[in-house]
């Protein structure tokens, strides 16, 4: 190196990743890491989710779950579920549904998220889980007793923003307050069937 030369310094390239696109990237963090052990925390989460709405309105809780099969892996030894969760709670106003459902770490009282769970990330994981196993969109359905509001997302891993595929309102003649939920998930429900059914109890 000759008189009057600095040290070469190599550029480096630094970039900052989403809170989604972390979780995409390290999801076993939330409870992921497979599809069994994904299928018994998509169902924990979602249910306490419901549980903890139907506390803030104060209202006793009514909770559906539903896991159905859909179709087998044509390679792996695991399966397609759905998963539909839906409950009497407060609802989640309109305008907060995309966020609330399509955005980690989104900060709100309606904020899809539990004090019961890890990390305060909810049923986002959940969404996010069944996004990048299955390739579809979550399908949210609330109303805080108004309208009913009709919803499909997906969320946008690299931005940790929602992508609103579908929004239809329709009237809301029996005042239903309340959220369903329902995704696909690449999962294993005959490993936690009895774990799943010990918690339920």
């Amino acid at each position: 190196m000759s008189r009057g030369e600095g040290p070469v310094v190599d550029e480096l390239e630094y970039q900052s990743i989403s809170p989604s696109d972390f979780f995409y990237r390290n999801r076993e963090i939330a409870g992921f890491s497979n599809p069994s052990r994904a299928t018994y925390t998509a169902v924990r989460e979602l249910l306490e989710n419901s549980l903890d709405a139907c506390e803030t309105g104060r209202t006793p809780p009514d909770i559906f779950l539903r896991i159905t099969e859909v179709e087998d892996h044509r390679d792996t030894e695991t399966k397609i579920y759905k998963l539909r969760v839906e409950d009497n709670g407060i609802g989640v106003p309109p305008e907060h549904i995309p966020k609330a459902f399509g955005q980690v770490f989104y900060g709100t009282k309606y904020e899809l998220k539990q004090a019961r769970g890890t990390f305060g990330l909810g049923g986002t994981m959940a969404v996010l889980y069944g996004q990048i196993t299955t390739n579809k969109p979550v399908k949210v359905v609330s109303s805080t007793g108004k309208v009913i509001h009709k919803f499909q997302l997906t969320i946008d891993i690299q931005n940790n923003r929602a992508n609103i595929l579908e929004h239809v309102v329709e009237e809301n003649p029996s005042k239903w307050h309340g959220t369903a939920i329902e995704l696909q998930m690449d999962g294993d429900y005959s490993r936690v069937m009895y774990r799943l059914i010990e918690y339920l109890k």
